[in-house]
């Protein structure tokens, strides 16, 4: 009898610990909640009321988990030793791109951001070690002092060097390219240093990075706009080229490196160019608002810098309010979202599906404080990544998707656009690397907002797993082993007999 209950002691603690290392090592499975909301008198509130007519978009956070993996995995797996990603590539064909020279220096910066993303949700040797990779091919390849046909070196207002990243015809393989100097290569060329400065510190010299942020400041207009491109063979500002994006990544970029080196210069220049988004786009019809989401990101950042105070640049109210009217811009009503299959776009299309969602998770940052209005609008936001997610998830190409040539090196990756559609057969087997970069970005900020309520949770397991350089399934297993050693011991000991 004093056995078997020694066995049944050994079989629960071997349950128990069973069950606290699963709930250690993942969240629980859960549906997200029915969106709903008392307010009645705004357009989006009248679509939320039509939500619970509608099917809902449940993720289970399992399949997220897995998907973030292999997407993480692929981003990895696909830059190579010299550190530069493969840029195209093709989920029938693995040859079709092999002879391509196309390649882009704001995409490279871009995966690396995600990368950081993916390192700070769950610390990887092997993530890390491939943003440094990346990180040194940026510096070696593309960044380097601001030069003019004219004036040789330039520098600006106080004397200060400047650094940009370049794009040239060696870089981009289009040919006939004169080096450009992208104020978006600079704003996602911080953000992406910066993001290795998180694991790695004095990974960049400090210098480096302010002569980048000096660069994105000289060329700020004094309204707080920009000047996109900077074309020494062409005098220098080039006016001919105005970018959607290259403002919210400017911003952002002086935010991430002013959250390392508090210089006021690089807040102020940030709050400036929300700003001025704000008065570029707040007399605007919806319809001819951008889906900024790089401003989205950056307004959450600012905000977050902000703490509840206005900075002389830029007030809270006008940072929420530019925010806000680019969600209303890009929300979809259910009607709509069903038409698409999930897809937040009409098209069909990953990518754009991808930066809607990471807009939203930063907008959601921020909206909860929002007026009345706008908390309608959350509800909808909330939606419409439900959606979104769910139609990334059946996007994403795993092993089944693939021919046996293509299924060691494209499992994670996404098509350009998805379902298939006959007419479009090349965009439907085409990867390029930002449509990965973006969807891993979007179902981190997806994970961190909807499941874990703005929090990174990062289990101590994995932790210790990373520390010690294994895998974290190795390391349970090992535990698992042990524990159940450990128990057979004591269940084999000879008992001691009683003395009578």
């Amino acid at each position: 009898m004093a056995r078997l209950t020694s066995l049944s002691a050994l079989l629960s603690l071997f349950g128990w610990l069973l069950v606290l290392l699963s709930v250690i090592t993942t969240c629980a499975s859960h549906k997200i909640p029915l969106p709903t909301t008392d307010d009645s008198n705004s357009h989006h509130a009248r679509l939320i009321q039509t939500l619970g007519t509608v099917p809902q978009w449940p993720i289970d956070i399992h399949d997220l988990n897995h998907a973030i993996n292999h997407g993480t995995d692929y981003i990895v797996r696909h830059c190579n030793e010299h550190g530069k990603f493969t840029y195209l590539a093709d989920t029938a064909d693995p040859s079709r791109y092999q002879d391509s020279v196309k390649y882009n220096m704001l995409r490279h910066s871009g995966a690396i951001y995600a990368l950081g993303m993916a390192n700070a949700r769950r610390p990887n040797r092997n993530i890390v070690d491939a943003m440094q990779r990346a990180v040194d091919f940026l510096k070696r390849e593309s960044m380097a002092p601001v030069m003019n046909a004219k004036l040789g070196t330039v520098k600006d207002g106080d004397g200060e060097r400047l650094l940009a990243v370049w794009s040239s015809e060696t870089i981009s393989g289009q040919k006939g390219q004169p080096p450009t100097a992208k104020l978006g290569g600079a704003g996602l060329a911080l953000i992406a240093l910066t993001s290795l400065e998180a694991v790695r510190r004095r990974s960049t010299p400090l210098d480096d990075m302010r002569s980048l942020a000096r660069f994105v400041l000289f060329m700020q207009n004094d309204d707080g706009g920009f000047v996109s491109k900077y074309v020494p063979r062409k005098g220098g500002m080039d006016h001919s080229f105005v970018s959607l994006y290259y403002p919210g990544e400017a911003a952002l970029g002086l935010l991430s490196l002013y959250e390392i080196d508090p210089d006021p210069r690089w807040l102020k220049g940030a709050a400036k160019a929300i700003s001025y988004l704000y008065n570029l786009r707040r007399d605007l019809p919806l319809d001819n608002i951008e889906p900024d989401h790089w401003a989205l990101i950056a307004t959450s950042k600012l905000l977050s810098i902000m703490d509840g105070r206005d900075h002389d640049d830029c007030s809270q109210r006008a940072a929420v309010d530019h925010a806000t009217k680019v969600c209303q811009s890009m929300v979809l009503g259910p009607d709509q979202l069903l038409k698409n299959g999930g897809c937040l776009v009409g098209d069909h299309r990953t990518c754009p599906t991808s930066t809607r969602i990471e807009g939203y998770a930063a907008s959601l940052t921020f909206l909860p404080n929002a007026t009345v209005t706008d908390q309608a609008l959350r509800k909808l936001v909330e939606y419409n990544m439900d959606a979104g997610v769910r139609y990334l998830l059946r996007a994403q190409r795993v092993a089944d998707d693939l021919n046996e040539a293509s299924r060691g090196m494209m499992v994670g990756s996404f098509p350009g656009v998805y379902p298939p559609e006959t007419d479009r057969s090349k965009e439907c087997t085409e990867v390029r690397i930002d449509y990965v970069q973006h969807a891993l970005s979007a179902m981190i900020g997806y994970e961190r907002e909807r499941f874990h309520h703005g929090k990174v949770r990062v289990s101590m397991l994995y932790r210790v797993a990373e520390a010690i350089g294994w895998g974290l399934r190795r390391l349970v297993l090992t535990i698992l082993a042990l524990a159940l050693a450990v128990g057979v011991m004591l269940f084999a000991r000879p008992k001691a007999k009683k003395l009578h």
